[in-house]
């Protein structure tokens, strides 16, 4: 470790919210930071404004945490370590950290943020009183997004109140939103020698949770999960659009009383519309049922409600909403609260010996997989199966031997580090990689780039990646596919007028991470495709429609059955819209939206898309397809939960015809 220069005052320190001067203010920490300003303070600590004397004097935020909170660790060290897996949080909703500093005596432990001007949620509460329905749905959308990116890196937040909710101040109409202070609770809870359950309120009520944003799981000791943020936040948005926390006592206790005991009070709000506030307190009170098992179960059910509360019409709502779905508890389910008698029993397995050994018989006598139909694999519904192989194309030959004769010759009149160079070198790679020779193309691609890193080129060297990956993925080589096509991406995203480009680069990560079975990194991958082709779906509707369905897939594989099932129709719809042209996207849409709602139980819905999805089949990827045979599996297997008489006929060939007919009647 260098040696740290010695502490030393720069400017008069501060004042803190107490009235002292604060120490820190105006001395260099750990010889490289020095503080200028104290920000302010809260629960975990107090926030400060320095400058960055190893990196040209940048602006950062140092949070130190408050003193009193680190005397109850166990292990500094390892508490260290926990806080830098806090690095791997990403998102644009969420405030990153970027580093951890401690003090060489100890003592002090600041978190190291980037500088955002924002106002609160809390500050915007405190002057305006309460937010409309309709900014709270904004907002809390966006929380949510924060919550499943902690999720992705594995962490819950467990301190969300609106002092953690943050509104960027980037001079836009529109509110842009992140949330602070991710996960640093929990890790203090964890390696607190307090960390019994029991403590929560007792000894460090203001580490483990707010008091008005507690849990009843948290009051009561219980194991604590995900489900825990989804009721603060509950607690949040209730107190966003009504003006205070849906439970407030004298003092903590009893707080926590009202929180296991105690029903919210219903929301009222003069002059909002009618239906959005019923559908917000529907939401809300959803978030705070006493039981975690009745709450939504995942964060992305609360957005996806949140999602539709604006924009659906009443009977979507009513169908849709998981708010509206009843939970069953699974502490009731492993207890056994419904008794079944001997004689049911009884009559259940001669029901199911009955009905099943006729329905083994047509089953294994009459499956389409009798029917010879290849192989196929629901996790690569969207991965490209076929790649263009090397071949020759007209006056290849000439226009090669010519292209290097050109190449050579500047070469030797204007050297290899000249712009003429690199002109001559991007011929070449454009010739080799609309010939499909990408072995070749590869080769220029990485020559091009080390000679634009020296002069200029003939366009920006994000382009140069962007082939590079591409060529690499047509060659099946991943690992540097990936690597060529994130540093394209990261180049493009710093340059509006090359964003349009991005969007080849992430069709391939997506394509590569869906292979490798890499779902969030999938979904990010997708979801920032989506925000590129949404903007230009009007001029290009197929990169729209092709990018929900793949996002949507993606959170199908995740479980993540009402956000899949959304994006699959919304790439259906424009799909639809704009012309229902007959294709395989179609197809395999269709398939995924069918797969999407039996797992929802949509049965009746699921049939219905799959006899839409048969006659598109047979036109377009075949009659004897892989896909084919999985669209038949899956559509036997629905007609036996609806009527097994007309799966019978399904089975034995009969239905087919009629299936077809029907579908085709619908175009």
């Amino acid at each position: 470790m260098a040696t740290k220069e010695p502490e030393k005052k720069l400017v008069q320190p501060d004042v803190s919210l107490f009235g002292e001067a604060d120490p820190l203010v105006g001395n260099v920490v750990d010889g490289r930071w020095e503080i200028e300003t104290f920000l302010g303070e809260g629960s975990l600590s107090g926030v400060y404004r320095a400058r960055d004397k190893a990196s040209d004097r940048e602006v950062r935020v140092l949070k130190r945490i408050h003193p009193h909170l680190l005397a109850n660790i166990k292990n500094m060290k390892r508490f260290e370590q926990k806080c830098r897996t806090l690095f791997t949080i990403k998102g644009d909703n969420v405030a990153c950290y970027k580093d951890v500093v401690i003090t060489q005596d100890g003592g002090t432990f600041f978190l190291v943020m980037d500088e955002i001007k924002f106002e609160s949620l809390e500050d915007l509460l405190s002057k305006s009183g309460h937010i409309s329905v309709e900014r709270a749905v904004s907002i809390f959308k966006q929380v949510c997004q924060a919550l499943e990116q902690g999720e992705a890196a594995g962490f819950q937040h467990r301190d969300m109140k609106p002092s953690n909710i943050i509104i960027v101040d980037n001079a836009k109409f529109l509110d842009e939103v992140k949330v602070i202070d991710f996960g640093v609770a929990k890790l203090l809870a964890e390696e607190s020698e307090y960390s019994k359950s029991a403590q929560y309120i007792t000894h460090t009520r203001e580490v483990f949770g707010s008091p008005p944003y507690l849990s009843p799981e948290q009051c009561t000791g219980k194991r604590l999960d995900h489900r825990t943020d989804i009721y603060a936040l509950g607690c949040v948005m209730y107190e966003a659009v009504t003006g205070k926390p849906p439970f407030v006592g004298k003092n903590v206790l009893e707080t926590a009383y009202k929180h296991m005991n105690e029903p919210p009070k219903p929301i009222e709000i003069e002059d909002a519309d009618p239906t959005f506030l019923s559908r917000l307190q529907t939401i809300t009170f959803k978030c705070l049922e006493k039981e975690p098992d009745f709450r939504y179960q995942s964060v992305s059910e609360l957005k996806h409600d949140l999602d539709l509360l604006l924009i659906c019409p009443q009977e979507e709502w009513e169908t849709t909403a998981n708010a509206l779905r009843k939970g069953t508890s699974t502490t009731r389910r492993r207890r056994g609260m419904m008794p079944v008698s001997s004689e049911f029993m009884l009559f259940g397995v001669l029901t199911a010996i009955l009905i099943g050994v006729p329905i083994f018989w047509v089953t294994t006598s009459f499956n389409p997989a009798e029917q010879k139909f290849p192989a196929f694999n629901n996790e690569k519904l969207w991965v490209v199966q076929k790649k263009d192989k090397v071949s020759e194309v007209e006056g290849f030959g000439p226009r090669q031997e010519a292209a290097k004769d050109a190449l050579e010759l500047v070469k030797e009149e204007q050297g290899e580090d000249s712009e003429e160079y690199a002109n001559a070198l991007s011929s070449l790679v454009e010739l080799y990689a609309n010939s499909s020779h990408w072995k070749e193309a590869e080769e220029r691609t990485r020559q091009l780039i080390k000679v634009t890193e020296k002069t200029k080129g003939p366009w920006p060297a994000a382009q140069s990646w962007r082939i590079l990956g591409y060529v690499c993925f047509m060659q099946d080589e991943y690992d540097p596919a990936v690597e060529a096509c994130a540093k394209a991406v990261t180049l493009m995203e710093n340059d509006p007028l090359q964003q349009k480009t991005m969007v080849q680069p992430l069709r391939v990560l997506g394509d590569i991470y869906t292979q490798r079975g890499e779902l969030e990194k999938g979904v990010a991958t997708y979801e920032k495709l989506f925000g590129i082709v949404d903007i230009t779906k009007e001029t290009d509707p197929p990169s729209y429609a092709d990018t929900c369905s793949k996002l949507a897939d993606m959170y199908r594989r995740q479980e993540k059955f009402a956000d899949s099932e959304r994006y699959y129709r919304l790439g259906l719809e424009w799909w639809r819209s704009h012309g229902k042209v007959e294709s395989p996207y179609a197809a395999k849409s269709l398939y995924g939206l069918a797969l999407v709602l039996i797992a929802q139980g949509k049965y009746e819905e699921a049939r219905d898309t799959l006899k839409e999805a048969i006659p598109i089949i047979k036109t377009t990827v075949g009659d004897k397809s892989g896909l084919m045979g999985a669209v038949k599996k899956q559509y036997v297997s629905v007609l036996w939960r609806l009527s097994p008489f007309e799966a019978i006929k399904a089975q034995m060939g009969d239905s087919e015809a009629s299936s077809s007919s029907s579908s085709s009647s619908s175009y």
